[in-house]
């Protein structure tokens, strides 16, 4: 499930990633294969509940259509690149893909999850996705550019209504609620453990009393590596934790580092070989575990929160924004979250709670949570008298995809196309 909904949220706005395997179309300068559309028809398809294998004439009309939406959004990029009024700075790029990495992270539950999702270290997911990011801004930007002029009046938004009254789906229960996350942070004697068994083991290796491999076997909680002696094989600049990184390109081939720390734990680093701009190493990774010590003390912290919020939302949202930009963690304020969006753990605590109540510190895996809970909405049925400002969101939006829909296809006429597939071609 988790995978999923990464995928979802990266298809978004990936135009380019795939295997070289076809060429559906050309648009402009960009090629768009035919994996890449295939990929995201099957993600289409099984978000309307379609199976491709039963429904296949189903499914080749969701994939002609999808192969039509990717030509739209490229003609678009094709259009923004040549005007000279869209600038992107590499920082606004920057920006936003950090952004939409929160994002993925929160929705993953950890970095380490995401990692795992999408079979990449956060910094490839990054680098992977820079010009994705780019391109997407330019098109939004664009877009934007040729509607934002555009407004309905109470009759649009009444004749709209009227004619998808029977098709808009209604408001789901959502809620209202503010979140301060008091992380459990190591202290001084954890810390000292993790580091003080990796120096043990670098002692032993460079004292011919054990193998680094074997030892990466035995110590390491690295997953991916410990089984294969904690050996990463070749890797980029840039592809690995910034720590661990930095350390190995200091090493000479077969030298080992000191223990090195990380968002991960502590790391003892051995270089292998070096060839250029990559690098082979291997490495035993040492979580650093939470004593009861670390975790009293978050207690603490959480009672004392709990008692200067207890009265005072403001200060509770004050203090959420705080350590969200502290920590990165579910620390926030939230407005009109959905159920489905909001995680389980949480969800469970906001059923219970009432409104505009702080609850107790809870315990969760990774420290302790307060819940501020404002207002919870139950699911209801939207129309004009309940609902006009979503109504006329509705119509609004409804109006500008018209309008740009148009200019897009007369522009189209003065855009490089290619279609190397057309519905007579089967698509499997």
């Amino acid at each position: 499930m988790i995978r999923f909904i990464i995928v979802i949220l990266f298809i978004e706005f990936s135009f380019t990633q795939g295997r070289v395997d076809g060429i559906d179309a050309v648009v402009g300068s960009n090629m768009i294969l035919h994996s890449d559309v295939l990929q995201q028809s099957h993600i289409w398809a099984v978000s309307q509940g379609v199976d491709p294998s039963k429904k296949p004439y189903l499914f080749e009309k969701i994939y002609f259509e999808t192969l039509e939406n990717i030509i739209d959004q490229y003609a678009v990029l094709d259009l923004a690149e040549k005007d000279t009024n869209m600038v992107i700075s590499d920082d606004e790029v920057n920006r936003m893909l950090e952004q939409r990495i929160d994002e993925f992270v929160s929705q993953a539950g950890s970095k380490e999850l995401l990692e795992k999702a999408l079979g990449m270290s956060l910094r490839q997911i990054e680098q992977e996705y820079w010009f994705e990011i780019r391109n997407m801004m330019f098109i939004e930007r664009y877009k934007l550019s040729k509607i934002q002029n555009v407004d309905v009046g109470r009759v649009e938004v009444k004749n709209f209504y009227d004619v998808y009254k029977d098709s808009i789906p209604p408001v789901p229960e959502n809620y209202t609620f503010s979140i301060i996350e008091i992380p459990f942070l190591s202290g001084e004697l954890s810390e000292n453990r993790a580091y003080n068994l990796l120096d043990s083991l670098r002692n032993l290796v460079l004292y011919d009393e054990a193998s680094f491999d074997s030892l990466a076997k035995i110590y390491s909680q690295d997953p991916g590596s410990a089984i294969s002696g904690g050996r990463l094989g070749f890797t980029e600049r840039g592809t690995l934790v910034q720590n661990y990184e930095e350390a190995a390109y200091a090493l000479h081939p077969n030298e080992l580092s000191f223990p090195i720390r990380s968002e991960f734990g502590y790391h003892l680093i051995r270089l292998i070989d070096k060839k250029g701009e990559k690098i082979s190493s291997q490495h035993i990774l040492v979580p650093v575990s939470f004593s009861d010590i670390d975790k009293k003390t978050s207690f603490n912290l959480a009672k004392l929160l709990y008692q200067k919020t207890n009265n005072d939302p403001f200060v509770f949202d004050s203090i959420s924004i705080e350590y969200k930009n502290i920590y990165n963690n579910y620390s926030d304020v939230y407005s009109n979250v959905i159920s489905d969006d909001i995680p389980y753990f949480l969800l469970d605590h906001l059923i219970k709670q009432t409104q505009f109540k702080l609850s107790m510190p809870i315990e969760t895996e990774n420290g302790y949570v307060l819940i501020y809970l404002y207002q919870y909405n139950k699911q209801y049925i939207s129309n004009l008298d309940n609902s006009w400002n979503l109504m006329y969101q509705y119509a609004l939006q409804k109006k500008k995809n018209i309008i740009f829909q148009n200019f897009l296809e007369k522009m189209k006429e003065n855009i490089y196309i290619n279609k190397y597939i057309d519905n007579n071609v089967k698509i499997f």
